[in-house]
């Protein structure tokens, strides 16, 4: 799940990447802070819906690992979860974090975030949450994501926090139902005055089923390529991206902050309702758990960069057919999940002419070379 946003603000969602430029420590971290959700969303990489006994992060050790994160100079906190406006201490998480000089984001549904809603974690300091809209076609965004009305509901979210002075980020999982949507997605959220779109592909880290290889977008280099165009075209200020392939294959003017796999990076990591910390959010096999971090008062920062070495050196291998290839010093074999965790041979999206990959044998995914 490579994340790729288009700015046509200036918004505080850049600052996590100025503080890893300058400090090359964790600057962002997303925080699970329950599982529990009330939707059922196709691509869901928690699988909340499907959990029988879902937790909440109790509010001491919240606390406890915000306090650690500030100390420990991490810059922005995004809540999720699960759905973390059911979450029972969400008002005290967002006023510590802010409290504590973190930037503080919230991922939601959006069923629940109301005016009121808005307004008061607004005024606590949150000051921005992302939302998706999958389709244009109500009924059929409610069928991706589980919840009868649940478009209607999101359309009001980004606009309640509009309204409140909150930045609001619409974004798309890109799946084979909504490619060709895409653009009038982002035309539609900008009509309303949404300052930032974000995309990305739905990715599995447990391989795919023949159901998931259905929803693979066909191209998706393409329709970044296609977003890029509109961006630059209609004023866009900034591109984030944490697609590994996105500055050798996406040519814009515009100025991109990342380009890379923030996680492989260090840039930034999840942490769940245990505590448990992940390379990124599909490889979920915890690397270590913040709480013993906390209790032996070892550093964030040192633990993570040996944890994260001992991962990569594990499975980032490199392809045959990478070896020599001029981009691979920015694109380091591109996303780890797309290439090891669902078992192909190289990054899937990758452009560049290869040995035949797992999209040509499949017929799922045009081959674009």
């Amino acid at each position: 799940m490579c994340m790729v946003t288009f700015d046509w603000s200036s918004n505080d969602a850049k600052k996590k990447f100025m503080n890893f430029d300058d400090r090359r420590r964790l600057s962002w971290i997303v925080l699970e802070v329950t599982d529990r959700c009330n939707f059922k969303c196709k691509w869901c990489y928690s699988n909340s819906w499907r959990n029988k006994n879902p937790k909440d992060l109790s509010y001491r050790r919240v606390s406890r690992v915000l306090g650690y994160l500030a100390d420990e100079g991490v810059g922005q906190v995004t809540l999720s979860g699960g759905e973390p406006t059911m979450y029972p201490y969400l008002r005290q998480t967002i006023k510590e974090a802010r409290d504590l000089g973190l930037v503080v984001h919230m991922n939601t549904n959006g069923f629940l975030f109301d005016e009121k809603m808005a307004e008061d974690l607004y005024s606590l300091g949150l000051s921005q949450i992302q939302v998706n809209i999958d389709s244009l076609d109500p009924d059929k965004h409610d069928r991706i994501r589980g919840m009868r009305g649940s478009w209607h509901r999101a359309v009001g979210a980004l606009m309640n926090a509009r309204d409140v002075g909150m930045t609001a980020a619409c974004q798309t999982v890109l799946t084979s139902e909504n490619e060709d949507e895409i653009l009038d997605i982002f035309k539609f959220a900008r009509s309303m005055g949404i300052p930032r779109c974000r995309t990305w592909d739905m990715t599995s880290s447990n391989g795919f089923s023949a159901e998931d290889l259905k929803l693979l977008p066909r191209d998706y280099m393409s329709s970044l390529q296609m977003l890029a165009d509109y961006a630059h075209s209609s004023g866009a200020k900034n591109i984030e991206a944490g697609e590994p392939l996105f500055k050798q294959h996406i040519k814009t003017p515009l100025n991109i902050s990342g380009g890379f796999c923030v996680a492989e990076a260090g840039l930034m990591t999840y942490i769940s309702t245990l505590g448990d910390i992940y390379f990124c959010c599909n490889v979920r096999d915890p690397l270590y758990n913040i709480f013993d971090l906390i209790k032996k008062g070892k550093p964030l920062n040192m633990v993570h960069r040996e944890k994260i070495g001992e991962f990569l050196r594990e499975h980032n291998t490199i392809p045959a057919g990478c070896i020599n290839c001029e981009h691979l010093m920015r694109c380091k074999t591109g996303c780890i999940t797309r290439r090891h965790f669902v078992g192909y041979e190289r990054d899937y999206w990758c452009k560049i002419p290869y040995l035949q990959t797992i999209k040509e044998k499949e017929g799922v995914i045009s081959n674009p070379n």
